[in-house]
Formats: C-alpha cells, sequence, structure tokens
C-alpha cells in the first residue's frame, strides 16, 4: 500500500501530466474517503488519471465538498 507521501507524489505527477494543480485535486476532487482508497491500493493510478481528466472536463468543480457548479461559475 502506498504511503501518504507516495500518494503525494502520484498526485503531483498526474497534476504536472494534465496541467492541473495537484493542490486543487486533493482540495476538490478528491474526499477523505477518496483518498483512503488510494492509500488502500483500491484508487488505482490509472483510474486517478480517468477521474481526474472529467474532473478537470468538467470545470473542476468542488466535488470533495459536494458542489458541482464548475470552479469558475459564479
Amino acid at each position: 500500500m502506498p504511503t501518504k507521501q507516495e500518494c503525494q507524489k502520484i498526485l503531483f505527477k498526474i497534476g504536472i501530466e494534465l496541467g492541473v494543480s495537484p493542490k486543487l485535486i486533493a482540495t476538490r476532487l478528491l474526499s477523505e474517503d477518496d483518498k483512503q482508497d488510494m492509500m488502500n491500493g483500491d484508487l488505482t493510478t490509472e483510474a486517478l488519471i480517468c477521474h481526474v481528466k472529467v474532473w478537470k472536463e468538467n470545470g473542476m468543480p468542488d466535488y470533495a465538498n459536494g458542489k458541482t457548479e464548475p470552479m469558475n461559475h459564479h
């Protein structure tokens, strides 16, 4: 199982590859359960990349806090 530090490195790598801030992935996309799943090995890097791509296409809403509006929506 990956450590918290290894999970952060994965998020950083995905963020760089997809042009998204890793901090936004961690705070707006991933819930605490998602982060736990990642650390348990239940959320694969491949699945996470797919989730980040779809989330980015949808305007990076704050899913982690139950919001579905795009980030720039007023």
